[in-house]
């Protein structure tokens, strides 16, 4: 789902005669762990669509071994348009950047008396109202207040993270179990976002769907295709929402 939308920018992109596309492999984002198998290939994939006077440029971007590693290939890529000591600066800019919007995102305790729902998926969808059909509205209008792993303070996770049974190596999965733990006595329930017919997410949704279970919480998993009506999932949506209700009520 989100490769045929990446895929159909690109190839609108290259039909207004844009002649250059910036496409990163981006192989890992942390230590010792991997992307979605899709994005490693990405590059790859697009070179099959766009036309040859669409030049794809597709630096690599790996942090397997560790932040350092990352800092290093995204500095190797700014080598290619300006000089290092200016390539320097830039970097150190941007990361701060980076840092502040990932805190100002960082959730404080919240001892508000309305329902909380944790909604994990991959970024990529939590995150686009159009491919995940607003979900995070449309929770929020049944009355729910709405929880993702980017609320979470990214050094918190890879610890909680660490009572699965063995070490979660895709990115996604750590994020989504270290969530979960986080948020598991501060939540009613769970909604799991999996694009249809992605084979590393349903791994990964199976697995938030037993830990939730062990705890006692309430999950509910949606997946997500083409089409652009949203009846079904409010339906789903709605009957989950009332079920939270009627164990809050007793």
């Amino acid at each position: 789902m989100a490769i045929k939308s990446y895929v159909g920018h690109a190839l609108y992109l290259a039909q207004q005669g844009v002649s250059l596309l910036f496409a990163p492999q981006v192989i890992s984002i942390s230590h010792k762990e991997y992307t979605c198998p899709s994005l490693l290939g990405l590059p790859d994939l697009l070179r099959q669509y766009v036309p040859p006077s669409t030049e794809i440029f597709a630096p690599v971007l790996d942090a397997r071994k560790g932040e350092r590693a990352l800092a290093l290939c995204y500095r190797r890529l700014g080598k290619t348009f300006a000089p290092g000591s200016i390539v320097r600066q830039a970097w150190n800019q941007a990361h701060k950047a980076q840092l502040a919007w990932e805190q100002s995102l960082w959730l404080p305790n919240d001892n508000s008396q309305e329902l909380k729902v944790l909604l994990l998926g991959p970024r990529y969808l939590t995150d686009d109202p159009f491919l995940s059909g607003n979900i995070i509205h449309r929770l929020e209008g049944l009355g729910m207040r709405v929880y993702t792993a980017a609320q979470v303070r990214g050094g918190r996770m890879s610890p909680q993270s660490r009572t699965a049974e063995k070490r979660l190596f895709w990115s996604n999965a750590r994020q989504s179990v270290g969530a979960l733990e986080h948020f598991v006595d501060q939540v009613n329930g769970v909604v799991s976002l999996a694009p249809f017919g992605c084979g590393a997410e349903s791994f990964v949704v199976a697995l938030v769907e037993r830990r939730a279970r062990n705890q006692g919480l309430p999950s509910l998993t949606v997946n997500l295709d083409e089409h652009t009506s949203t009846l079904g999932m409010m339906t789903r949506l709605e009957a989950f929402c009332d079920l939270l209700e009627r164990k809050e009520s007793g």
